[in-house]
């Protein structure tokens, strides 16, 4: 990719970065679109917040090139490059009221009194928080604090929107509603945005495409529902949502199983007959009969979830691991706990899994 590109809004380009000799980015590339929600998402240690804070210029690549609106911006100062970037923590000065904490990027770059609390009070009002104006931080909750620290974030109206892990310090109700609003006032301002979440369920709910990270690389930048119903490799097909494997020797177009059920599983097939297989079944692919051909097994467990019911199976076998089926609540009373069933996989459901060690 060259410098002068303008396709995308931000670019960051085969980006290296290493801490005493350990790679946290092994050549990064990734590009985000005008006005696009993009979420980076991977377990600690991935790189995705050394990508944000390169973007950001809080840290420096050892190699390759961070690219917006077409410029070369990798030497820019942090200061220089026209980013809002909010923080797990929340980062208020606790001696300024939330307006003039949201103030203060305008004040820095001297703009006027009367125009910076203008400017500020329509981002509160954006963010919900006019009545908070005079409040200090320590009069206002955790997720009030961080509308604030979005609110300053935005007042400066920068080119990219930098988001890591904001929601991380809330509660589950707290960080639900602000994830939300978050969603809807970046829809609203049309803001480049690149948001950091160790969270699946966050960022498959908000984000226009989200990129699975794993050792300092991108493996696989696509649309929430592609991400989890076609996942490009087996560290993603394992990461996202929720899986169940099984691993055991391929015969055929089918998977044998130590306790001595055959799974059958159309990616296995063309694989060598006799080598070992990890093969991942969504708990939503999974059917429950009272009788039949499949995996014969014993309910354990029923979780309720709404809507669904995840019903938890120890196949039989010798060593066999308990399998989670999600099926309908109101068909969950047929398998009651200790009840006899047979599990069933539509073959082009199965997807494959890391390699077996």
């Amino acid at each position: 990719m060259n410098a002068d590109r303008t396709a995308s809004d931000v670019a960051l380009v085969d980006l290296h970065r290493s801490y005493a000799g350990v790679p946290a980015l092994d050549g990064l590339t990734l590009e985000v679109e005008s006005g696009e929600f993009v979420s980076l998402l991977g377990p600690s240690g991935c790189g995705k917040t050394t990508a944000l804070r390169i973007l950001a210029g809080l840290e420096t690549a050892d190699a390759g090139q961070v690219v917006v609106s077409g410029k070369d911006i990798t030497a820019v100062p942090a200061n220089r490059r026209d980013m809002g970037m909010v923080f797990q923590a929340y980062s208020l000065f606790p001696n300024m009221t939330a307006l003039d904490n949201v103030a203060f990027g305008l004040r820095l770059r001297g703009v006027g009194t009367a125009d910076r609390r203008r400017r500020a009070g329509d981002m509160l009002d954006l963010v919900g928080l006019s009545a908070q104006a005079a409040k200090y931080p320590h009069m206002m909750s955790g997720g009030q604090q961080q509308r604030v620290a979005l609110a300053r974030a935005l007042a400066i109206e920068p080119k990219v929107l930098l988001l890591d892990e904001p929601l991380s310090a809330l509660d589950a109700k707290v960080r639900v509603q602000l994830r939300d609003e978050i969603r809807r006032i970046q829809g609203e301002l049309h803001i480049t945005t690149l948001f950091v979440t160790h969270d699946q369920e966050e960022a498959l709910a908000i984000s226009d495409r989200v990129g699975v990270m794993s050792q300092g690389r991108l493996e696989q930048l696509d649309s929430p529902a592609r991400v989890y119903q076609d996942p490009a490799t087996p560290f993603v097909a394992e990461f996202v949502g929720v899986t169940n494997a099984f691993t055991g020797t391929v015969q055929g177009a089918a998977v044998a199983l130590p306790g001595g059920g055959r799974l059958h599983a159309d990616v296995v097939a063309g694989q060598p007959d006799g080598s070992t297989a990890r093969v991942l079944v969504r708990p939503a692919e999974l059917r429950l009969s009272a009788d039949g051909d499949g995996l014969p097994g014993t309910v354990v467990t029923h979780s309720f979830l709404g809507a669904l019911t995840r019903i938890t199976v120890r196949l039989d076998g010798d060593g066999a691991a308990a399998v989670l089926v999600d099926t309908a609540t109101e068909e969950a009373g047929r398998f009651p706990p200790g009840a006899p069933v047979r599990l069933d996989v539509a073959p082009a459901a199965a997807m494959l899994g890391a390699a077996a060690s």
